[in-house]
């Protein structure tokens, strides 16, 4: 065909609309620019850290191993908050539960510090905390229902390009351990030493597995992840090599807390906080190696590796800290 006829080919018929230079944006497409998501998404993590200290007030200063797993609960919900914030974002809100996840996370964020911070209303920050799990267990179902009603099922494609099947249990993980820091602060008021060690080795054993169980699940998300990535930095194997040791050593030390395991335990735990240090700075050495990088960062920061996600190794690991702490209280090794 010669270029004249191409032309009028591609010419439009007499009376037609003209073709466009590309095609208009879907209706569903986000009413908020990305840059005010952000802007969103960061003020809601800081009025939630408000909150939770606003609800300190009153009540005695928390042990230890309260404050630890408290700790590694708000730092759960605040990565739960980002990064579910912006992942739904991609997905254009298209359903109204998928604003559930950053709300519930924000309020486990504010009960988490509070909880670390006094022991008061012990009733109404479990209620939350427990609404945490199950907001994060409906979550799993939607992302299962999600992934298995595409074109081909459980296959590689869809868990690499659907919705994330593992990302809802990071809130399941926030509310355990919101529920762990509770029932630490009730064992160190225990009436009697007895009913005290009692209440630290359920407290203790319950915390490490649910520890362990965490660290088993982030070790197939994040596998599944860094291998559509190609792990194409070798540094990537990291945390898939670390973590499922961490939940083994985890397991161990739950199941029988003997001082050698404990150490071992505490010391893959450290490793794994580190990992949640470093991948945060990968992770942002990736977002910044796109075009343009952080001057172009309401893009980037949607296309490059999620910053957000990193933190939450470190939030496991605190909980692991805790069950290890409440484990030693129990056998008299350590006070607190």
């Amino acid at each position: 065909m010669s270029s004249a006829a191409s032309a009028t080919a591609l010419r439009p018929a007499p009376g037609a609309a003209p073709r466009e230079a590309r095609p208009a944006p879907p209706a569903d497409q986000p009413t908020l620019r990305s840059g005010t998501l952000l802007a969103v998404t960061g003020s809601a993590l800081l009025a939630a850290g408000l909150a939770g200290t606003l609800l300190s007030h009153g009540g005695r200063r928390p042990p230890t191993a309260a404050r630890l797993a408290a700790c590694g609960s708000a730092l759960l919900a605040a990565s739960v908050l980002a990064d579910s914030a912006m992942e739904h974002y991609r997905g254009n809100f298209r359903r109204r539960a998928m604003f559930a996840a950053p709300t519930a996370a924000a309020v486990t964020l504010a009960a988490g510090l509070a909880t670390a911070l006094t022991s008061g209303a012990r009733m109404m920050k479990s209620a939350l905390f427990g609404g945490s799990i199950v907001t994060g267990l409906f979550g799993l179902g939607f992302h299962a229902r999600n992934i298995l009603s595409r074109p081909g099922g459980l296959s590689f494609n869809n868990l690499f390009y659907r919705a994330p099947f593992g990302a809802p249990g990071a809130l399941v993980l926030a509310g355990a351990a919101g529920l762990g820091a509770i029932a630490a602060d009730r064992a160190a008021a225990s009436p009697t030493l007895l009913d005290g060690r009692r209440r630290h080795r359920r407290a203790g054993q319950g915390l490490g597995l649910a520890t362990a169980a965490g660290l088993f699940g982030l070790t197939t998300e994040i596998g599944l992840l860094h291998f559509r990535g190609a792990f194409h930095n070798k540094l990537m194997y990291a945390p898939v090599v670390t973590v499922p040791l961490t939940g083994l050593a985890m397991l161990g030390a739950a199941v029988d807390p003997e001082p050698a395991r404990t150490m071992i335990a505490r010391r893959a735990l450290g490793a794994t906080a580190a990992l949640g240090i470093l991948g945060t700075g990968l992770h942002s050495y990736g977002v910044s190696r796109n075009m343009g990088g952080f001057y172009n960062w309401t893009q980037n920061l949607f296309q490059g590796p999620p910053i957000a996600a990193p933190p939450s190794l470190a939030g496991i690991a605190l909980m692991g800290f805790a069950a290890l702490r409440l484990l030693e209280r129990r056998t008299g090794a350590r006070a607190g």
